[in-house]
């Protein structure tokens, strides 16, 4: 079987070939950068109250849990989940946005629309042919 270059599949806009391929090596150092800095990401929070302190580390893992008083003795069964589970939300919470920010530079300047990905509307043959992106 023999391909032909010019056949319409196969005429890729060159440029944005080569710009995809150079973004996309710039994106995987910069993921593996986050990936780093993301494999060792501790937070800990303190709620509103000061009574108690939550400890995430690295994917996101409880490993603190800490009451700084000895008020928790005389809360209803109720009140001391509510106060466990917002602290845990709060720290999850602080986690996703520094996450988040470590991912950042993998985002920046994308070549390829994320949003379409995301949505399953976008089309690689078409942007690689110069199409819209």
């Amino acid at each position: 079987m023999t391909v032909d270059p010019g056949h319409p599949a196969l005429a890729f806009d060159r440029v944005k070939l080569a710009a995809l391929v150079a973004d996309s090596e710039r994106r995987v150092r910069a993921i593996a950068d986050a990936q780093r800095e993301i494999a060792g990401l501790a937070v800990t929070k303190r709620s509103r109250d000061r009574a108690l302190t939550v400890g995430l580390g690295p994917g996101g893992v409880l490993t603190e849990l800490t009451f700084h008083t000895t008020a928790y003795r005389e809360m209803a069964p109720a009140e001391l989940s509510r106060l466990v589970l917002d602290t845990v939300a709060a720290a999850r919470a602080e986690y996703a946005a520094q996450v988040a920010k470590a991912m950042a530079p993998a985002r920046e300047g994308a070549a390829l629309p994320h949003d379409q990905i995301l949505a399953g509307t976008f089309d690689i043959s078409e942007f690689l042919r110069g199409g819209p992106s």
